[in-house]
């Protein structure tokens, strides 16, 4: 059940096995074979991506870098904490990909789309709300109020993340947007009260007056609609109609995502061969120590899964659940007690501890046994995203296996 097809309109969903197929990673190799066939400049080659589909502008950068072997230009010169040789600017300016303030929700019995659409899912002060991935693709970033808390919402769809953390910096609520900017392949955001910048995989600003300064992670879970309802049937959506007009439902990267799909559309640091560099994992990372979980190993382990592990010390608990794709890390004591968790009901997705026998849902909420009422904490630096980025971002990460 792992992702690598994606919903297309109202639902149907088709896989993407051919760069050549419509969709602008199609027009990518259109474009770098009129390339090679003609005089046409750089310039030319991005303003006829530019007439093809949105967003391929920052296709059209990567063809120049993939296919023509032409690194787009770095970005300006900045007060950084990161090289800005490793900066490099998407094409389509500050922007140029919209961010979303506190979009229009609604109930998520009445989402407009289908329970398999992926979603990014956070719940705050007891209130859920999900984030569809459709409108993710072109938005990136979320600036919202949940549980009365300011929040962002980020996507990157070039490495596959999806992050949420607190708006409030040195007690100071921002508001963020995509800066254009990018490093590694991962989304660069920037916030509109200082202009600092902020890569998200590194969890904090690295350019400008904020540089040095960490961002807040909330803990979120990347589900499917479906199973998003099942565990917060009151969970509130973010509404298809956004005020933009953009084809929600139509993922604008072609066959990016395809597991075996070796390109990335900008120069990238070497990463780990042992792993295909799309492959979906759960990547944890404590104090000096990061592990990535991959869907697929957890997959084979069953419908659902229980992995007791520890990661820089911390014991964790890794839930898997297959017919959603969906992998979740916790911290595995609860009150000061190490717990040692197995599966007892896969059908109804019950877990028992192996100290006090309670029994444990999906939601990591006790629901029997002397541990009734208590709940165990979701990890905050724990999401998913593909191998190739977590492996960038986290060289020496360990590869967990059953």
């Amino acid at each position: 059940m792992l992702r690598e097809q994606r919903e297309i309109g109202t639902g149907s969903r088709i896989p993407q096995t051919n760069a050549a197929q419509s969709g602008t990673y199609g027009s990518c190799n259109a474009l770098a074979l009129r390339y090679h066939q003609t005089d046409l400049t750089r310039d030319d080659m991005l303003r006829t991506a530019g007439k093809l589909a949105p967003l391929t502008t920052l296709l059209a950068l990567g063809c120049l870098s993939d296919e023509l072997g032409i690194s787009p230009g770095p970005a300006p010169n900045l007060q950084c904490t990161i090289p800005t040789s490793k900066l490099f600017d998407g094409g389509v300016g500050r922007d140029g990909i919209p961010a979303l303030d506190q979009p229009a929700v609604e109930q998520i019995a009445s989402a407009d789309f289908n329970d398999l659409t992926r979603v990014l899912g956070v719940v705050i002060n007891g209130e859920a709300r999900a984030y569809p991935m459709p409108i993710l693709w072109w938005h990136e970033i979320v600036n919202d109020v949940v549980g009365g808390e300011p929040i962002v919402v980020s996507y990157c769809p070039l490495t596959g993340s999806g992050l949420a953390f607190d708006r409030v910096v040195n007690g100071s609520t921002r508001s963020f947007g995509v800066s254009g900017l990018l490093f590694e392949n991962n989304l660069i955001m920037f916030d509109r009260q200082t202009e600092s910048l902020w890569n998200q995989l590194l969890l904090g600003s690295q350019c400008g007056p904020d540089r040095g300064a960490d961002l807040q992670r909330i803990p979120v879970l990347e589900t499917t609609i479906g199973h998003w309802r099942f565990l917060y049937p009151s969970s509130s959506i973010v509404r298809r109609d956004t005020g933009h007009d953009k084809p929600y439902g139509a993922y604008p990267y072609g066959n990016y995502d395809l597991r075996d799909n070796g390109t990335t559309l900008f120069p990238s640091s070497p990463w780990n061969r042992e792993r295909a560099p799309k492959e979906l994992v759960l990547g944890i990372h404590e104090g000096a120590e990061s592990a990535a979980y991959p869907l697929e190993v957890l997959e084979e382990m069953g419908d659902v899964v229980a992995m007791n592990d520890s990661v820089g010390g911390r014991p964790v608990l890794v839930t898997y659940h297959d017919a959603s794709s969906t992998a979740v890390g916790y911290d595995r004591r609860v009150n000061g007690q190490l717990l040692t968790f197995a599966v007892s009901d896969s059908a109804a997705f019950r877990l028992t501890d192996a100290e006090t026998g309670s029994l444990w849902n999906p939601r990591g909420e006790a629901i029997g046994g002397p541990l009734q009422g208590s709940r165990l904490t979701q990890l905050e630096d724990a999401y998913t995203l593909f191998w190739f980025a977590w492996s960038v971002f986290y060289p020496d990460t360990r590869i967990a296996s059953p």
